[in-house]
């Protein structure tokens, strides 16, 4: 029995022994730059000309469906992609927030208020390393704690920001550099994603992110370099902050030193990914509060994961033609019967309907085989279906139809304002404009040349045939909030992108008033409303429900 427990114990000590040496093969990485291109979606670089990221892709590791954490809006997802952290762990949850002023504290401090970042590493677990952050956009810095680098350049323009991350790297070859350029995300903003500035944008990227390669060249350190090229956000129309995939896709990148070539990353990946990939390299030890997780695959030495559980190939959603642009559902306001035409995108499936505000499915609808007419308000619900695959989104088109005399039945002002970052109180302003339209839209805001930190407030009477509990929608960029007969129903407030947010009220018949608050504090604005009740399917309130009295 003795000579079994000293053998017991000798095993035990050995496998001990072999489970905490580090058997993981070396990297000899030794300068890690990661640049970060505002608002660069992978939509962007796989329709503009990008010779470099295109070569990075064939002789590195990449994916173009890694994503954004939410709300995809810049300081949120800035904050992520440095602090291996989501919103609820390190409470950035907007564009709003500032270091001594936020609504979620974060959950642990990395010295200040702030969430312990990459650079807070460096600077408590490798002190000698030299570590800088070069950015082009403002807010950028009040992100991380600026004593936990050693350079911090708020650059002006994204060549001035280029050219400072150039010199920065020749002068000091730093362990880490993080370098921001803003200027796709202006292009997004003023003219839209997938527009021909906003591709012309991601080309010069693309050349700048060259010359930044070309920098580490000429200081000598290239050989032992590791470069990762990510984005905060992707975009859709002229805005962001949303749950789309347009907006939630981001491309994440690796070439250099003992990066496999050609590697298509295959797990997923997200924001927070980046800074706990940084620590991998570097060999830092990441805090318990961070939930990032290195893409070790991604280097020499390192086995692919065997995934479990995989992407099944997904159908894309029907599309009604004309569409509406990016936010807007299909459909239209129409006083004559109009004719519904709808499109399958997909090289296979059959595309299903139903026009009675039920979802659609292959046993429970009518097959499009051609278009048809609507001549009264209908909510249009279809699919793809194809078997051996996830059916569709559920595409929809909102007809809605009043008569020639119909008279409008909304009423709204419109109101300039101080900077926004909220809703403002409404008590004793005076509109600087007003007016009556048939529905609840930011169109109205076309009248006026600037639309910059302002707002509209909108009044109506819904009349409702059926009691019973209602749920009402808004879905705006910026803030908005509804009241039903002066009751707080919907809470869509703040400075974001186009997010929807609902609430649900119990009502009579009869009529009832409609208040919708909104505000823009600048770039792309949108407003809708939309409502679901006791045999009504959701679909945007139609105007022919709506009067002023």
């Amino acid at each position: 029995m003795n000579k079994f427990l000293k053998l017991s114990t000798a095993l035990a000590v050995l496998i001990l022994v072999a489970c905490d040496t580090n058997d993981e093969p070396e990297l000899g990485i030794k300068h890690l730059v990661v640049i970060g291109v505002d608002g660069m979606s992978p939509n962007g670089i796989q329709n503009a000309k990008t010779p470099v990221l295109d070569s990075l892709i064939k002789n590195g590791a990449s994916t173009l469906q890694a994503r954004s954490v939410l709300p995809s809006s810049s300081s949120s997802n800035w904050a992520s992609m440095l602090m291996g952290a989501a919103t609820e762990q390190h409470g950035i949850t907007s564009n709003g927030w500032d270091v001594n002023d936020y609504t979620l504290p974060a959950v642990v401090s990395g010295g200040d208020s702030r969430f312990p970042s990459i650079f807070t590493l460096f600077h408590d677990q490798k002190p000698e390393a030299h570590v800088g952050a070069i950015y082009d956009w403002d807010g950028f810095g009040r992100l991380y704690n600026p004593a936990d680098v050693d350079f911090d350049i708020d650059a002006d323009h994204e060549d001035k920001t280029t050219q400072e991350a150039i010199n920065y790297i020749k002068a000091h070859k730093p362990d880490f550099t993080f370098i921001h350029l803003d200027h796709v995300d202006h292009a997004g903003h003023s003219e839209g994603h997938g527009s021909a500035s906003y591709y012309e944008a991601v080309e010069k990227a693309d050349l700048l992110i060259g010359d930044i390669i070309k920098s580490t060249q000429d200081a000598g350190i290239f050989e032992e370099t590791v470069f990762i090229v990510s984005s905060d956000h992707g975009g859709l129309g002229k805005g962001h902050g949303g749950e789309s995939l347009d907006e939630v896709l981001i491309p994440f990148i690796l070439y250099g030193k003992n990066v496999k070539k050609g590697y298509a990353i295959e797990e997923t990946v997200y924001q927070y990914d980046n800074a706990a990939t940084v620590a991998f390299m570097a060999g830092l030890e990441t805090p318990q509060a961070w939930i990032g997780r290195p893409v070790k695959s991604a280097f020499v030495g390192y086995e692919k994961p065997v995934l479990k559980y995989k992407k099944v190939e997904a159908l894309q959603a029907p599309q009604f033609k004309p569409q509406n642009g990016p936010y807007a559902p299909a459909g239209g306001l129409f006083q004559e019967k109009v004719s519904v035409v709808i499109n399958n995108p997909n090289a296979s499936g059959s595309i299903y309907y139903t026009l009675d505000g039920s979802d659609p499915s292959a046993k429970h609808a009518v097959k499009y085989d051609a278009p048809f007419y609507v001549d009264q308000t209908t909510l249009v619900s279809a699919i793809v279906v194809e078997e051996g695959k996830t059916q569709s989104k559920i595409a929809e088109g909102n007809y809605r139809f009043v008569s020639a005399s119909k008279k409008p039945g909304v009423t709204y002002a419109i109101f300039q304002e101080e900077p926004l970052s909220a809703l403002p109180d409404f008590t004793n302003k005076k509109p600087k404009l007003s007016g009556v339209t048939m529905e609840f839209s930011t169109e109205v805001l076309d009248e006026i040349s600037e639309t910059t930190n302002t707002a509209l407030v909108f009044t109506a009477q819904l009349e409702v045939l059926t009691p019973g509990e209602y749920t009402f929608y808004t879905t705006s960029d910026d803030g908005s909030k509804l009241y039903v007969d002066n009751q707080l129903v919907v809470n869509n407030d703040g400075d974001h992108g186009v997010q929807e947010r609902s609430g649900s009220v119990s009502i009579a018949k009869g009529k009832h008033t409609l208040k919708i608050e909104y505000f823009n504090d600048g770039g792309g604005y949108y407003l809708d409303a939309k409502y679901k009740g006791p045999g009504i399917g959701k679909q945007i309130i139609p105007a022919d429900k709506l009067s002023q009295d």
